[in-house]
């Protein structure tokens, strides 16, 4: 329901414009950008920027409509009432639209913690083999925790007991990680990343259990 929203301006938009020409340009642009948000809010596009790229099209929109507003000085078109109409909904779009975005922003301090994703680990390199990868959601009540856990094992080349250490040289190699020994042998690291508007703490840890090797990825937004 609330994705119908993004229609606004593109349909308010033939109302109010005047002219044919300024009403085809700008409404390929408000068409354009209303495909964008759907595409970024289902998260099938730039996943780890959403919020940075959802405010970037609110402002883009508004951008688009005040322009065609300002160039659209036809005098003589037809049904002035309905045009007035028109032009204040979309306005009033871009007020609203606006000042949600900044609501939004300022609520989540520009941090938004997500499910690491699946290639946050793999491909695995030859020699293991993904046993277990499970998605854990997200919870928390002042912060916001994203968890998701691998179990990697070995398909035959590699020791049980090299498997762990395979995946450690695979995070710092492949992935750019950092990783430091704890007191219990394990590995961890974590790093800040994410857009704009998207940050977060990454952290990454890699233990044995039960003769296999867990990678566990955390989110954490402080909002």
């Amino acid at each position: 329901m609330i994705r119908a929203l993004f229609l606004v301006p593109l349909l308010c938009w033939p109302i109010a414009a005047a002219t044919p020409r300024i009403r085809v340009r700008v409404g390929v642009v408000l068409g354009a950008i209303a495909v964008a948000e759907m595409l970024v809010s289902l998260g099938w596009v730039l996943r780890s920027g959403t919020m940075t790229v959802m405010v970037l099209l609110v402002v883009l929109n508004c951008v688009a409509v005040v322009w065609g507003l300002m160039s659209d000085r036809a005098q003589d078109a037809e049904n002035p009432a309905v045009r007035r109409i028109g032009r204040k909904l979309v306005i009033w779009y871009c007020v609203l639209s606006v000042l949600g975005a900044l609501a939004v922003v300022g609520v989540m301090k520009g941090q938004r913690a997500s499910v690491p994703p699946s290639d946050a680990l793999l491909p695995l390199p030859e020699g293991l083999v993904l046993l277990e990868n499970q998605d854990r959601g997200c919870g928390g009540n002042s912060s916001t925790i994203c968890l998701r856990a691998f179990e990697i094992g070995s398909s035959g080349n590699v020791s049980a007991e090299d498997v762990s250490d395979r995946v450690r040289r695979h995070l710092e190699s492949a992935h750019n990680w950092s990783l430091y020994r704890g007191r219990g042998g394990d590995w961890s690291g974590c790093r800040d990343e994410g857009w704009v508007l998207d940050r977060n703490n990454r952290c990454v840890s890699v233990f044995d259990r039960s003769g296999h090797t867990v990678v566990w990825f955390e989110s954490v937004a402080y909002n």
